[in-house]
């Protein structure tokens, strides 16, 4: 089996976190149906080597001599890598739309889809490509349905392969209700957690919950994340009389993130270009009340009223969001303690894996 991916561990986010969850489900297979899996992937710098920690998830007898291909960002080896890695086997699996017009060297191919790359027009050339894949796995119902009205691609070549966390049923748990204090009256301030990129072209929603901060003085705000649009969002702070309440963390470490979704007491997120959003589950993992809006994807991560609140892509509907989850201490722990379960039920590796060996059968037939 060949798999050819954007990014794999060369940089943290939700596509090479898919990747990961797609290379483990993929050397099981693999390994079930007797076959061997080479990984070609873009962006990885050229002397990457997978972690010891991946490595051990991965059956052996799956993976051919040299099974790992970084390419460094280096296009032409990339296309190289894959045309001599087709001789053997002429089915691929592609890990993005982007890479979809290389299917078309190939006998059979899917492709996968992650959110906003295709909820607009693309390229003829790639709409082509998407069109005549074999089967086109898409990260949720939202952008299954751009995959299919917006792109044109047949509903019985589609199918969702939703995102989950890389764990087992039996590694989530319930999580303690939070004491109270003393006088009966909810702990003050208020914690809000934001994990995200800053790209200025990519509306995180980091300034809508900036601008409710103002309304709502029992709120303490963290957001963990690095990019250009940091400058803006710190002045954005400092403008609205905030930043005293307000700490820009950059890039931390996993442990790190960690600590500080468990401290938390609410995740807010109000992004509006999320195919999914796999963070929003990190948070009910930890059994934190989620803040999303009601764009993309991220509603079939967040359900509305049962393990967050879901809202309109504005300030006043964010400040309106945030002010009922500060208020309302009894609804925090609803909502929170709804957060394991989902996960549970819905999001962790089993249910991915029933969902990717799915979608890779209709490739390696």
């Amino acid at each position: 089996m060949l798999l050819a991916l954007s990014s794999l561990f060369g940089s943290p986010g939700g596509i090479p976190a898919f990747n990961q969850l797609l290379l483990r489900a993929t050397s099981e297979l693999c390994a079930q149906q007797q076959r061997r899996l080479t990984v070609l992937v873009l962006t990885d710098d050229a002397d990457a080597v997978p972690p010891d920690s991946v490595l051990a998830q991965l059956p052996a007898r799956a993976l051919s001599p040299h099974f790992y291909q970084p390419c460094g960002g280096d296009r032409r080896r990339f296309a190289l890598r894959l045309l001599q890695n087709l001789s053997p086997a002429r089915e691929v699996c592609l890990g993005h739309v982007n890479l979809a017009p290389l299917g078309l060297l190939t006998k059979r191919y899917g492709v996968l889809v992650h959110g906003t790359e295709v909820w607009s027009p693309m390229s003829p050339l790639r709409r082509f490509a998407l069109c005549r894949a074999d089967v086109v796995g898409s990260v949720s119902n939202h952008t299954q349905r751009c995959v299919q009205y917006i792109q044109g691609v047949a509903a019985s070549r589609c199918l969702r392969v939703t995102n989950a966390l890389p764990i087992e049923r039996s590694e989530v748990q319930a999580v303690p209700a939070p004491l109270p204090a003393q006088d009966g009256t909810a702990p003050t301030p208020l914690h809000v957690l934001s994990i995200t990129r800053l790209h200025p072209d990519e509306p995180k929603g980091i300034d809508l919950v900036l601008r409710a901060l103002p309304a709502l003085p029992q709120l303490h705000y963290t957001v963990i994340g690095s990019g250009d649009a940091l400058p803006r969002l710190r002045a954005l702070a400092s403008q609205l009389g905030v930043a005293d309440r307000v700490q820009f963390l950059g890039t931390v470490s996993d442990a790190e993130k960690a600590q500080y979704l468990r401290c938390c007491d609410i995740f807010a997120l109000p992004s509006s270009n999320e195919g999914f959003g796999i963070v929003y589950l990190e948070a009910q993992r930890e059994g934190k009340p989620c803040l999303a809006v009601r764009v993309g994807g991220a509603p079939e991560a967040v359900t509305d009223e049962v393990t967050g609140l879901t809202v309109a892509p504005s300030a006043a509907a964010v400040q309106e969001g945030l002010a009922r989850l500060a208020q309302d201490p009894a609804l925090r722990l609803r909502l929170g303690t709804a957060g394991p379960a989902a996960v549970a039920g819905q999001f962790c590796y089993p249910n991915f894996r029933a969902r990717a060996f799915t979608f890779l059968q209709r490739i390696f037939l």
